[in-house]
């Protein structure tokens, strides 16, 4: 994506780009001398080439001279080359004999008419290098055009491709025409939209391996969970039905992928990963290319290849109109020098120096060119899989093994979009709610019509398209308010509102096909329903109609299966109702309880107002810094620590605002709030609180009483070991550097830093060296975990974090331990393009905190997904009589907590239901179904892979290995 604008959206971008490609490594063979401002240098290249029965090999020789002039080469007397030199960088390709040994010779360059000057360089013997090119078109949904017009672009060049197929028939082999498919969606519609006469075309020429099908969805970012990254690889299934095998994923621009996808591409076909980095504001994995077996948790793996930018070719000159060899004789002449180990190599290329560029026949005439030139290197216009295939062929056994995440930098261009990007992650968990929802109607045999899995897709995908690499255009920071910038976004953002608006229908949708088994009575009901795979207690918000519980009056919660009371508080009214939190205990996992609501006449009583600067229960001491309005001290009294580093400058869950003149480059200046301003809470059923306010530059807003700064309430809660930090920005337009942090300098001893990322959880520190390390996603929680205990500290809304420090600009390979501070990043604008310049407008995200001596990711893994994935509720109004089940339950999932259900949803095309398991702490894990509800029988149970195809028989004993992820198809 940022191809263009890194080297062209400035003069100096342009500069460096020649410096680039024109820079010199010192190697073996090499020698410079200067002469003045002057250089003299040359390098061995792989050139090999016969003429008259004898081989020769070529000297790439560079001289950067400040005037025009003259240059002579000469070696042994012989004269090897003459040639006028102008201002500036000079390149000569000097033929000698081939040598079959290193050899040193001594060169003589002449400069004008000056004295001759002597250089001893060591010839070394050409290594015989076969190279593939292969041509695709970076799929960027947007930066170069609105997102609109990328599809039909996209679907077009395949047409083309099939043309210039035909073209080329009749060119040497090496030198024909062929294609990669980036992007399985492009491929995916391609197929659906096109007539049989051009598909015909396209299979037959799959079937050739001149053009390819690749396994990605699309260039995807960090913000969204393993269970989304199921649906991304759907479009595989259909390809698959018609016979085309898929065995290569290219992930290109981006820097990272999710660890799950090893897991994720477990037996569907796709075996190799080629990553193309764009280094853009990042390091890259590894000095040189390098290929390696990329392994999950769960030691699933793929043969990864870390290539160099997915347009190497370009910056190498293939596909240029004008022929000119020399960049890429010095490209894969430095490789060598740099220790590259193999003698073939893959590079991408463009048919234009653009994304979104259009296939070109250029290539082929470069190739055709270069072939008849030399014997080596060979060029060979390939598919992605040809250069994997040749690697693991003859070197997979050699090939290094790294179990590490390969965690992405870019990702942090989603902080200019806190507002949906919370929205699309809380949406997710809520399309994941409804298909537990939808798996219970399912496994009682209710109506589920299968028009229903449309509906979701549609959601799924939309959160998918939000989640691609591309936010918006390419001058979106230099021209925020430009009309390309402003449509741009607009299409972007609304991929996360339509997924919002679609869910909310889908969630009313399940719930009343659901309510036909709900429990009923003649007296008002909120049923309970828990879409998760184990049994569980926690809180719900729920929405109740005045005409069903007045919100002056006071009420009775039961639970009806135990007899208890039910806690509750208000939370907010509203004409028509009022937004209610219940405490509810021990959900079946995949039913729901009911609870019983009995109103009384009596007028409601006011929440007791708590302390402004304490908060404490029996399981906490909770103290506020009355000059910050941040935690200064928090006391577990259960583990007897005090959890909060005075070491550290900033207290818990202090807003910083940081700044810099020069977009993401330091200095950076922090500050925080001088003007705090602290209130009284609430003390309700569920929780007290206290509410503070701070004045801060950049957050404010419009008019006479508008609300201002940032505002938090910490709330303590009463009946279980949580505390929550509930925010709300107002964010005025601010187009400067800026980056709010919410800082957690928390205090345990011998702890480190831990966090679940997309498909596994890792020590901070203990990823892909390389890979994103000045900060990180998580995708569920983060954790200080020590020798006493762990702290689990959740955001449903922000996925950002700096860990140990605040971590801009330091880009280590080799992070260190640092101490256990956490600073959530909630928003920033420090891309120089493609991300948004500015936010604007209210947003409110929160955190929910606990402590514990459980250590295990198990623990940590369940209270996250607890928090983010709330229960559905269903209230009913009195009825005429009692029907249903109180306390329903469909199946029975008896394993151990190490053994979570990561997702379930039904497969519409039959009574039968997928669950995707994950174990999480390395240790083996058994699990039983079995059912638990008359109308539930378990006819069959079959191991799938993520496309829903069948791979073997499982039977009701489900046992996992260490890390182990699994998909079982469960029909009943």
């Amino acid at each position: 994506m940022q191809s263009i604008l890194r080297y062209f959206k400035k003069a100096d971008y342009t500069i460096w780009l020649i410096c680039t490609l024109l820079s010199i490594t010192m190697s073996a063979g090499l020698r410079a001398q200067e002469i003045g401002t002057e250089q003299v240098r040359f390098m061995n290249t792989p050139l090999l080439f016969s003429k008259n029965g004898q081989k020769y090999q070529q000297l790439l020789a560079e001289y950067l001279s400040d005037k025009s002039g003259k240059i002579t080469f000469r070696s042994g007397g012989k004269e090897l080359l003459s040639s006028a030199v102008t201002r500036g960088e000079n390149r000569f390709l000097l033929t000698l004999p081939a040598v079959s040994s290193p050899e040193e010779i001594t060169l003589q360059t002449t400069i004008d008419n000056g004295e001759p000057l002597y250089h001893k360089v060591m010839v070394v013997p050409p290594k015989r290098w076969t190279v593939y090119l292969v041509q695709h078109s970076h799929t960027d949904i947007g930066y170069t055009r609105p997102q609109s017009e990328i599809l039909a672009e996209q679907m077009r060049y395949i047409d083309y491709a099939l043309d210039y197929c035909d073209q080329t028939d009749n060119m040497p082999d090496d030198a024909r025409f062929r294609w990669s498919c980036e992007s399985s969606w492009v491929t995916r519609e391609y197929i659906r939209t096109r007539p049989a006469s051009q598909l015909d075309r396209l299979f037959q020429r799959i079937r050739e391996r001149r053009i390819e099908v690749t396994g990605m969805f699309a260039n995807m970012s960090e913000i969204v969970g393993e269970h989304t990254l199921v649906d991304l690889l759907q479009p595989l299934k259909e390809i698959r039905d018609l016979g085309i095998q898929v065995t290569t994923a290219m992930q290109n621009d981006v820097n990272g992928v999710a660890w799950s996808m090893p897991d994720l591409f477990r037996n569907s076909g796709v075996k190799y990963l080629i990553m193309g980095i764009n280094e853009t504001r990042s390091i890259r994995p590894f000095e040189i290319p390098t290929c390696f077996w990329w392994e999950a948790p769960s030691g699933a793996r793929l043969l990864a290849f870390r290539g160099e930018h997915y347009m190497t070719g370009n910056f190498y000159n293939i596909g240029n109109e004008e022929m000119d060899f020399i960049p890429l004789i010095r490209g894969i002449s430095e490789l060598e020098g740099k220790g590259y180990p193999f003698d073939r190599i893959g590079l991408q290329f463009s048919g234009y120096f653009t994304d979104n560029a259009p296939p070109s026949t250029a290539a082929c005439a470069f190739v055709k060119e270069w072939n008849a030139t030399y014997e080596s290197p060979r060029l060979r216009l390939a598919v992605a899989s040809e250069f994997m295939e040749y690697v693991e062929k003859n070197h997979a056994g050699e090939l290094p093994v790294y179990r590490k995440a390969w965690l992405d930098w870019w990702t942090d261009g989603f902080g200019s979009v806190s507002r949906e990007t919370a929205e699309i992650r809380k949406t997710e968990n809520a399309i994941e709610q409804d298909e537990g929802v939808f798996s219970v109607i399912s496994m009682l045999d209710g109506d589920l019509p299968t028009e229903m899995e449309k509906k979701i897709g549609h959601v799924k995908e939309n959160i998918i398209f939000f989640a691609e690499h591309t936010v918006g255009a390419a001058e979106s920071i230099e021209s925020p308010f430009s009309e390309n910038s402003v449509k741009q976004w607009l299409q972007k953002g609304a991929y996360a509102w339509e997924a919002v608006k679609k869910e909310t229908l889908l969630r009313e949708e399940a719930l009343a096909r659901l309510q036909p088994f709900l429990f009923k009575a003649d007296f008002p009901v909120i049923n309970v329903i828990n879409p998760l795979g184990w049994d569980r207690s926690g809180t719900v918000r729920v929405f109740i109609d005045s005409g069903i519980v007045p919100s002056d009056k006071r009420v009775r919660i039961t639970d009806i299966a135990t007899g208890k009371e039910v806690p509750f508080q208000l939370i907010a009214k509203r004409t028509e109702g009022a937004y209610w939190m219940l405490e509810v205990s021990d959900v079946p996992a995949l039913g729901c309880k009911a609870l019983r609501i009995d109103r009384a006449n009596e007028p409601v009583l006011p929440d007791t107002v708590a302390d402004d600067a304490v908060l404490e229960n029996r399981y906490y001491r909770l103290e506020i810094d009355k000059r910050s309005g941040a935690v200064n001290s928090l006391i577990d009294k259960k583990l007897n620590l005090e959890l909060v580093d005075s070491n550290n400058p900033y207290q818990l869950g202090q807003p910083v605002r940081e700044s810099s003149e020069k977009r993401d480059t330091p200095p950076f200046h922090r500050t925080v709030s001088h003007n705090v301003r602290i209130e009284k809470g609430v003390k309700g059923a569920i929780w007290e609180s206290i509410k503070i306010f701070y004045g801060m530059p950049g957050f404010g807003g419009a008019g006479e009483g508008a609300e201002k700064g940032i505002e938090l309430e910490v709330r303590l809660y009463r009946n279980t070991r949580k505390i929550e930090f509930a925010y709300r920005a107002h964010k005025e337009i601010v187009t400067d550097p800026e980056a709010l942090y919410i800082a957690f300098p928390f205090s345990l001893p011998d702890s480190r830093i831990v966090f679940e990322t997309t498909g596994g959880t890792l020590t901070w520190g203990e990823q892909l060296p390389g890979s994103s390390s000045d900060w990180n996603v998580a995708q569920n929680f983060v954790s200080v975990r020590g020798s006493k205990g762990q702290i689990v500290l959740v955001s449903n809304e922000v996925p950002l974090w700096h860990f140990s420090d605040f971590n801009m600009g330091k880009f280590e390979r080799f992070p260190q331990p640092g101490e256990p501070w956490l600073y959530s990043w909630v928003m920033n604008n420090y891309w120089f393009t493609n991300f948004r310049a500015y936010q604007e407008g209210s947003f409110s995200w929160s955190y929910q905190l606990t402590s514990t001596d459980d250590t295990t990711n198990a623990f940590a893994v369940r209270f996250a997904r607890g928090e983010r994935n709330s229960f559905a509720t269903r209230t009913l109004p009195a009825g005429m009589q009692a029907s249903g089940e109180a306390l329903l339950r469909t199946l029975n999932i008896n394993g151990p907590a190490n053994a979570p259900l990561i997702h379930i949803r039904p497969s519409f095309r039959k009574r039968s239901v997928v669950l995707h398991f994950r174990e999480v702490d390395g240790l083996p894990a058994e699990i039983q179904l079995s059912p638990a509800n008359a109308t539930v029988t378990i006819r069959k149970v079959t191991e799938i892979n993520s496309l829903g195809e069948e791979t073997g028989a499982a039977g009701s004993t489900i046992r996992l290995v260490p890390y182990e992820v699994k998909f079982i198809e469960v029909e009943i």
